[in-house]
This record gives C-alpha cells, sequence and structure tokens, in this order.
C-alpha cells in the first residue's frame, strides 16, 4: 500500500473487523464481561496484525516475525492471568485472538473477503458451542474407533489398491471390489450416525439417500440393525422401502440419461413399481412419527462391522465373474440369465450395460426385458435379507411390499 488513505483504511477494517469478533466474546460471558477481552482488546489484535504486516513490507521478515512474537507473547501473557484468577484451562478466547491478528495481516495483504470470510466463520464456530458440544455426549470411544477404522478402509486401503482387471475375463477389479466394500459400511455407519443425532428420523434420511446408491446396502445394515432395535420397526420399514423405491427411480433415470429409447419401455413398470413401494415406506414413516422413541431412549450399538462388508464384497466380486462368463458367450437369450444375476447384488452395471447395447443396435424390449428381471430379482433378493437377517416379525410388511414388488416386476418381463 502506498497511499496515506490506503494504509489508514486498511487499519480501520482490520479494527473494526477485530472488534466484531470482540464482541462476540464479550457477548459470551454476559455475567462477568469485563473479565473478559472485548471489542476493544480484539480491534487492537487484529490492528496488530495489520501493522505486523506494514512492518514486513517496509523492514523485511525479521519485522513480522517481532510483532507476531509480540502478539502471541500478549496472549500467553493473557491466558496466563485468566487461568490464575478463574482456574479455567480453556483456550478457545485466546485461540480467538490469534485468529484475529491474521485477519489484520490479510487486511492488509488487501485480501479483505478472506478476512470477512475468516470472521464469520470464527464467529459461527465460536457461537456453536453448546450444540458442539451436545453432539460430542451423543458419541462414545467405540464410535469414534469405528470412524476411525472406516476412515482407514476407505481414505487408506482403498486408494492403494489398483484400478485393473485381473484373473479370467479380466472379472476382477480389487478397487471396485473394495469400493463395495466401503459403500457397505458407509450405509451402515451413516444409519447409526443419523439415529445418534436425529433420532428414528435419522434412519429414514438414511434409507432414501441410500437408496440413491445402493438399496441393498441399507437392506443389509437396517435388516441387522431390527434385531437389536425392535422397539426402531416402524423406522426401519420407512428407510428399507424408502430406499427400495428410490431404486427404481434411479434405474429409470439412468436409462433416460444413456438410451431414452429403453426408458421408454421401462417407464411404467419402474415408475409404478417406485410409486407402490414408496407409498408403503410413507406409511411406515406416518407410524414412527407417532410411536418410536427418540434415538437416545435406547442403547445403541455401532453397526459397523467388517466382516459382514467383506462378505458383501466377496459376493460382489462372485457376481460380477458369473455375469461376464455369460456375456463373454453373449447371446440375447442369455441376457436374462446375465441380468437375473446380476439383480443379485447390483441393477445399476446392467441397467447402463444394457442401455449401450440399445444404443449400438440392441431392441430396447430385449434390454428392457434384462433390466427388468434384474430389478425383479434384487427386489425379492432383498426382501429374502430381510427375512434371513432381520427380525421377519418385525419386518413382515417389508417382506410382503418387497415380495409383492418382486412379483409385479417377473410379471411386467414377462409380458414384454
Amino acid at each position: 500500500m502506498n497511499s496515506t488513505g490506503a494504509m489508514i483504511t486498511a487499519f480501520v477494517i482490520a479494527a473494526g473487523l477485530g472488534a466484531v469478533v470482540g464482541l462476540e466474546r464479550q457477548t459470551s460471558h454476559r455475567s462477568d464481561p469485563d473479565d473478559y477481552a472485548g471489542a476493544r482488546t480484539f480491534a487492537l489484535y487484529a490492528a496488530l496484525g495489520a501493522l505486523g504486516g506494514f512492518a514486513a513490507d517496509e523492514y523485511g521478515s525479521v519485522a513480522w516475525l517481532f510483532w507476531a512474537s509480540a502478539a502471541l507473547a500478549l496472549v500467553i501473557a493473557s491466558y496466563v492471568f485468566a487461568f490464575r484468577e478463574t482456574g479455567d484451562w480453556g483456550t478457545t478466547t485466546e485461540a480467538a485472538a490469534i485468529v484475529t491478528f491474521g485477519v489484520g495481516a490479510l487486511v492488509w495483504a488487501d485480501r479483505v473477503v478472506v478476512a470477512v470470510a475468516l470472521v464469520v466463520g470464527t464467529i459461527a464456530l465460536l457461537r456453536a458451542k453448546d450444540p458442539i458440544h451436545a453432539l460430542g455426549r451423543k458419541f462414545s470411544d467405540e464410535d469414534v474407533r469405528a470412524a476411525v477404522q472406516f476412515g482407514v478402509i476407505s481414505a487408506i486401503i482403498l486408494p492403494l489398491l489398483p484400478d485393473e482387471s485381473y484373473g479370467p475375463l479380466a472379472a476382477f477389479n480389487p478397487r471396485e471390489i473394495w469400493l463395495m466394500v466401503v459403500l457397505v459400511s458407509a450405509v451402515g455407519l451413516a444409519g447409526y450416525i443419523g439415529l445418534r443425532v436425529k433420532g428414528s428420523e435419522g434412519l429414514v434420511f438414511t434409507g432414501l439417500v441410500g437408496g440413491l446408491i445402493s438399496s441393498t446396502a441399507v437392506t443389509l445394515g437396517f435388516s441387522r440393525m431390527s434385531r437389536r432395535h425392535p422397539e426402531l420397526r416402524h423406522s426401519l420399514e420407512a428407510g428399507i422401502l424408502g430406499a427400495s423405491g428410490l431404486m427404481y427411480l434411479r434405474v429409470l433415470a439412468l436409462a433416460v440419461v444413456v438410451a431414452p429409447a429403453l426408458a421408454q419401455v421401462l417407464a411404467v413398470p419402474l415408475i409404478g413399481l417406485g410409486v407402490f413401494v414408496l407409498a408403503a415406506g410413507a406409511v411406515a414413516w406416518i407410524r414412527a412419527n407417532r410411536g418410536t422413541p427418540p434415538g437416545d431412549a435406547f442403547e445403541l450399538r455401532n453397526p459397523l462391522s467388517l466382516p459382514v462388508a467383506l462378505q458383501f464384497g466377496a459376493l460382489y466380486a462372485a457376481v460380477v465373474f458369473v455375469a461376464k462368463l455369460l456375456l463373454d458367450q453373449f447371446s440375447a437369450a442369455a441376457l436374462n440369465v446375465v441380468g437375473a444375476l446380476s439383480g443379485i447384488n447390483d441393477v445399476d452395471a446392467i441397467n447402463l450395460s444394457m442401455a449401450n447395447f440399445v444404443n449400438d443396435g440392441l431392441s430396447a424390449e430385449d434390454g428392457a426385458r434384462a433390466v427388468l428381471i434384474a430389478v425383479a430379482v434384487n427386489t425379492a433378493v432383498k426382501a429374502m435379507m430381510v427375512a434371513g437377517i432381520g427380525d421377519r416379525r418385525q419386518l413382515r410388511a417389508v417382506i410382503a411390499v418387497l415380495g409383492l414388488a418382486a412379483a409385479v416386476g417377473v410379471l411386467a418381463w414377462s409380458m414384454l
């Protein structure tokens, strides 16, 4: 900054932003505001930051280090004095003071927008003390370990695996298989977190979101949860049915994007199935809101289970291999077999494959048959999963709805 006016403006803006942070600190301790640094003190911290920037421009980095050290020494001295008076080990105010010093330096560097954003974010974080503490009390050490475990399998192991195909017919892709392991673990963990934070409503939200990714994974995780928490019956029903209903609409949306001709054939059966299953899920959701206890009314256990996720990944690898084996001997008659086998675990792969085949000349009816049989098989598998893994007495409505939807899917397949 060359002009005197620009320099004065920078100091004024820095002091003003610092005063805003200080005002938050002052108002958050209304019982004894005189014992805490307030608007004036924080305005001076920000002015010190701008002064450090000025010194660095005029005299070099050593001058900047001097003023930064002076501000840090002042913050430390303030902390020691406050601790002697109150016995409070907290450092929130001191950390905010150091950030405010940085705000002043940003203003001097003509990064006013960044400085304002930093001030707003700092104030928001300071004001969120009670909600953050309340959220932290909802989780245990076991929950933190589970989150770390999920971080290892998703952020460390997954990137290290090769994204190449190996084995017969190049059917085994380590990263693709492990991605399914991550997906199953993520859905279970997300449902648990949703339950911790939002009570039973979190399960319904997780089911809907999971339906956009993998309704099979949602069904697996929620079925297992039903045995431990029968009091969540209606919430789990709503989550499973919501995920399954969105699966039909997801398949149709992908077909619309890739192959409109295929989507035209699939539209009526998939929309009909989606509306039916989602309507049943809505009924379960209404029942959940009437009678389900809140998330903290019962003991919760983290559902993240790596052995189950690994078994799911092994099943996925087996289905991919068999499907590719049949595709290697491709014929129109084999498409239904491929679709049925693919539907055991996933419908997106067969849906996109058929869409591309239709674009390359395959009849839309043949492609739609393969997709519909995959959808019907996938729905039937989920019904069996609920009956075999979950509490079949508590989730009998889910079994009935999914079983009927699977039968309707087979009927639609036979009529094409």
